[in-house]
């Protein structure tokens, strides 16, 4: 098993080898990493969001010994918007067709079904009646962007994305026509707060066993749906403490039990009292336990990041803003710290 952590300054490949954790290799050195996708036959995605000669995609056959450069999505002509970066890279698929999505900011999703070699602009998103209204989401950006994106395992055509700042959308029909999904969802930095449009959500995942199941981390809470994200229930700890953050993990097996990692609060981005923990739900939401075992109590200044945190059986790690990365192999009952010295962590993903 191999553990990827994307950074601001290359991709950092850890391998267990006879029970230990060893760092094997660093591919795109000093490179900013936007995103890292396993696909669905073992091909390595990679995205670079480079300050100079924008953003770059590539992939690998061989579990990123080596990588080619695909050609990255771009606006049409005709299209206001200019590709300033790669959030998200998904995949998905159908009998003999694999389909590969990039979610972007300016907000849009981008489709291959030919391994990268094209992408196609779903403009029915780009194009939405209300896209006036949506605000720019993450790291001073005046633009919206697409980071999230949640296929259906039974309906091929059905797609629900996050935006920030817009909220969560659904396409019934491979991203032609786009429809909001926000009811239940909070946004107290609006005058309205339970407005159609301008919602955060920070990342959305839906249960393997049960479709009908998505989680949320959103800028004002933790939410759940039941009916396939028709509708949201606020599940956010109760005592005040997990509530504001953007990573979120669940459990493969058991439809009540998910991990947060939480901040202080929005204007306040770093762990509670200073002590970083990850908190669990067994129970849907109805009460929250933090786990700190092995993790900093004292003076603790990280932020996980949307895509920075990732769980693949019992083993669970998380990268954070400060370059920490830190894992655990009985779900969360006791951690380890792997490096201290990374840049700011983006991505972390388990790969076989």
């Amino acid at each position: 098993m191999k553990l990827v952590a994307g950074t601001d300054k290359g991709l950092i490949i850890y391998e267990q080898i006879q029970g230990e954790w060893k760092l094997t290799d660093i591919q795109f050195i000093g490179m900013p990493i936007g995103a890292f996708h396993e696909d669905t036959t073992s091909v390595w995605w990679v995205a670079i969001n480079h300050k100079h000669w924008g953003p770059k995609v590539y992939k690998s056959q061989n579990q990123g010994e080596n990588f080619v450069e695909v050609k990255a999505p771009r606006f049409g002509n005709e299209s206001p918007f200019t590709l300033k970066s790669i959030w998200k890279i998904e995949s998905q698929s159908i009998g003999p067709i694999k389909r590969i999505y990039i979610g972007t900011e300016p907000a849009a999703l981008f489709l291959s079904d030919d391994e990268g070699d094209s992408f196609n602009e779903l403009s029915g998103l780009s194009q939405h009646k209300s896209r006036s209204t949506w605000q720019g989401g993450g790291k001073g950006s005046n633009s919206p962007f697409l980071h999230t994106l949640v296929t259906h395992p039974d309906n091929s055509n059905e797609l629900i994305v996050g935006i920030s700042c817009a909220g969560v959308f659904r396409s019934n029909n491979l991203g032609n026509d786009w429809k909001s999904s926000n009811k239940g969802l909070k946004s107290f930095f609006l005058p309205d707060s339970e407005t159609e449009i301008g919602h955060d959500p920070h990342i959305m995942l839906r249960h393997p066993k049960d479709g009908n199941v998505i989680w949320q981390q959103n800028h004002c809470g933790i939410y759940r749906s039941e009916d396939n994200g028709n509708s949201w229930t606020d599940i956010s700890d109760s005592s005040g403490e997990a509530v504001y953050g953007f990573a979120l993990v669940i459990d493969e097996d058991d439809v009540n039990t998910a991990w947060v990692i939480p901040a202080q609060s929005d204007s306040l981005r770093y762990p509670i009292k200073n002590k970083l923990a990850v908190y669990k739900t067994t129970n849907a939401g109805k009460s929250w336990n933090a786990q700190r075992n092995g993790l900093p109590q004292e003076a603790a200044f990280d932020l996980v990041l949307r895509a920075g945190f990732s769980k693949k059986d019992s083993k669970m790690a998380f990268g954070t803003n400060n370059g920490n990365l830190y894992l655990s192999e009985d779900e969360g009952e006791h951690w380890q710290t792997l490096s201290q010295s990374l840049s700011a962590v983006r991505t972390v993903n388990f790969v076989d």
